[in-house]
């Protein structure tokens, strides 16, 4: 009975972590054309949203420099 209860305890947290995951991923990928395109509430309060190459990302606030800009 314990290994039952073991094996199940394992499987939540082992499927937990695949939700997770999809859930960290899904909100890096949607995609925009401007910053205002993105969700606002999409990262933490320390980043900012930003749309980078048709996606929004969350990167640091400041001086954002382009090495290629085109």
């Amino acid at each position: 009975m314990t290994e039952i209860l073991k094996f199940v305890c394992v499987m939540i947290i082992f499927l937990s972590s695949f939700i997770v995951s999809q859930n960290i991923d899904s909100g890096g990928n949607r995609r925009c054309f401007r910053d205002s395109d993105c969700p606002k509430n999409m990262c933490p309060s320390y980043l900012v949203v930003k749309c980078l190459r048709s996606n929004c990302k969350c990167v640091r606030p400041g001086l954002q420099v382009r090495l290629n800009p085109n």
